[in-house]
């Protein structure tokens, strides 16, 4: 492990707030959570295996970590201490984190989309299926949240943390998706934030592809901004499915 990257890594853990008592103390709290992290991402599924590959590896994670101990800790102290831990303080860490590795730029744009696990379960066993905000440039994922109540809910989880998103990542530009993120409150939402969106339509949405396809089929690279008209109920409005209206654009006439 490069000493900048785990430099880092203990910077980013030592934000979080120290819940335990000082007596008794015997490792340090930013180093537990740093070697918690580090043996899931070394495909480490549960405390005991960490604690395992821990001591496979003491010689070289001793002192990268910052522990003072010949030996390495107990599984039982490394999940009581990541079960006291603040979940706000922790996810924010690992967000900053792979950015300060990567030398500290600010990603333009950033690919959405959700994933079941393989590996993780949720409490009642059944696979859990996060939203991951993935940055192309730095290769690193920005953020992730749970996702409840099926796939579909994806571009409500998306809305719920637009804000948090923005607010960490304040250069970020531009927000890639399929087609499911194609809906118009929450491109309205991005917009009104003065960011921008990209999103594929697919044949698996057919009334949005068709929308799609007539109000681009006159464009060109002088005329692209095109209106597209849906009806409803018997009248023609401006904008087909998932369209933004735009800042004077003529209203299509009938």
């Amino acid at each position: 492990m490069p000493p900048s990257a785990s430099d880092s890594l203990l910077a980013a853990m030592q934000r979080l707030t120290d819940p335990r008592k000082p007596r008794g103390i015997r490792h340090p709290f930013a180093a537990l959570l740093s070697l918690t992290l580090l043996g899931l991402l070394c495909r480490q599924p549960d405390f005991l295996s960490i604690a395992r590959w821990a001591d496979d590896h003491w010689g070289r994670l001793r002192d990268a970590l910052g522990f003072t101990r010949r030996r390495a800790p107990h599984n039982t102290t490394l999940s009581r201490a990541c079960a006291r831990f603040c979940l706000d303080e922790l996810r924010a860490a690992v967000m900053a984190w792979p950015l300060e590795l990567a030398g500290g730029p600010q990603p333009a744009t950033a690919a959405v989309d959700g994933k079941t696990g393989k590996q993780s379960r949720d409490a009642d066993g059944g696979p859990i299926h996060p939203l991951n905000v993935f940055a192309h440039d730095l290769k690193v994922c920005l953020a992730q949240w749970k996702v409840g109540g099926g796939k579909g809910t994806e571009p409500e989880v998306l809305k719920a943390h637009l804000d948090e998103l923005f607010a960490a990542y304040p250069a970020l530009q531009l927000l890639t998706g399929d087609a499911l993120f194609a809906r118009r409150p929450l491109a309205e939402l991005i917009v009104a934030r003065r960011r921008h969106y990209l999103l594929a339509v697919k044949d698996n949405q057919p009334d949005l592809l068709e929308a799609a396809q007539a109000a681009c089929a006159g464009a060109t690279a002088q005329t692209a901004d095109a209106s597209t008209r849906e009806k409803k109920r018997g009248r023609s409005s401006r904008g087909g499915s998932g369209s933004m209206p735009r800042r004077g654009r003529t209203p299509a006439r009938r």
